[in-house]
């Protein structure tokens, strides 16, 4: 797996932290709403952020799931064993009953709109589609009509949800039975919108939680899905069942098509960063008035790529947004 930006240099964190220099970070820190516990028999939603524990990618070594989505009956019956995982797409249709012509629906539905997302958040269509596809039924599940939730993110969108049982699986356990609030979105749009927002900008105790399904950061689609593996999803035949999807839809045919504001999604859209006089690239947040502050605890690497989906003039200078609101001015561009 290609890591060009996964690892930053002991020297300079050692030199940050012991300046008391911004944390030199490879994605952006973004309260997520739905870090989700358990209260009453009913796992519930925490909106208050927590603070990052590292703002240093440290590998692929993530051990703690990702506690804010669940996922469908399909991917439980999919992961239970490897046999399981390689006949994904039987499974899915006995699950469902859906047929060719409602899978070529929910297609020409979700593809426009899950090559938006993707291309605005820097990720792959292919694996989006496979998601959604592996835990919706091709959008025929019960959270998929209700509520527009393809990827079984929890919580509410906008106050609106939707609260049903859903399986979750542990190591001690196996699987096991919860009852959960998920979002309900007013399209399909928003719920891959969401899904692209929490793998570019992570969970709130780790920003870089899903950093290994960035496109910079990835030599194709099965990388992808091998960081998904016990991070999104705790079955443990996870990516198999999505790549058993990717490759017989043939979904990689729609990564790298999509065009929004930002452009397309090619090698133009990440941008190399270095500051000749310091040790780190510093950043900026725009205000509500448009004018601009310094970030003072979060800063970029030297000599690092970054995926930019959005430009922005002020006082002279171009800034590439590398985050929801993190901005880097064109005199670092390496």
């Amino acid at each position: 797996m290609s890591k060009k930006n996964l690892l930053t240099s002991a020297l300079v964190l050692g030199t940050l932290a012991a300046t008391a220099t911004p944390s030199v970070v490879s994605a952006a820190t973004t309260e997520d709403a739905s870090q989700a516990a358990s209260q009453a028999g009913t796992e519930q939603v925490n909106n208050k952020s927590e603070d990052n524990k590292t703002n240093i990618i440290a590998g692929s070594d993530e051990k703690k799931a990702d506690t804010t989505v669940a996922n469908s009956a399909t991917v439980q019956a999919a992961s239970e064993s490897a046999t399981n995982a390689s006949k994904t797409t039987a499974i899915i249709q006995a699950a469902s009953g859906i047929t060719q012509a409602q899978q070529q629906a929910f297609l020409n539905t979700a593809v426009p709109m899950a090559q938006k997302a993707a291309s605005q958040y820097g990720v792959y269509t292919s694996v989006m589609l496979a998601q959604a596809i592996l835990e919706s039924a091709w959008g025929t599940s019960t959270l998929a009509t209700q509520g527009h939730n393809l990827f079984g993110i929890k919580g509410d969108y906008n106050g609106a949800y939707v609260t049903m049982p859903t399986s979750e699986w542990s190591a001690s356990q196996g699987w096991y039975t919860i009852n959960a609030n998920f979002r309900k979105y007013p399209s399909y749009y928003e719920s891959f919108a969401d899904n692209g927002n929490k793998l570019r900008n992570g969970v709130s105790w780790n920003s870089s939680y899903y950093s290994g399904t960035w496109k910079e950061n990835t030599s194709s689609y099965k990388d992808a899905t091998a960081w998904l593996q016990g991070r999104y999803a705790t079955a443990p035949n996870y990516a198999s069942s999505l790549n058993n999807l990717i490759q017989t839809y043939n979904l990689t045919q729609y990564d790298g098509n999509a065009e929004t504001n930002g452009g397309s999604q090619t090698n133009s859209n990440t941008i190399s960063v270095n500051n000749t006089n310091g040790s780190y690239v510093p950043l900026v947040a725009f205000n509500s008035d448009g004018s601009a502050k310094k970030i003072t605890n979060r800063a970029l690497a030297n000599n690092t790529p970054w995926y930019t989906d959005q430009t922005k003039s002020y006082n002279g200078h171009t800034y590439y947004r590398v985050a929801t609101n993190e901005w880097v001015e064109d005199s670092y561009l390496a």
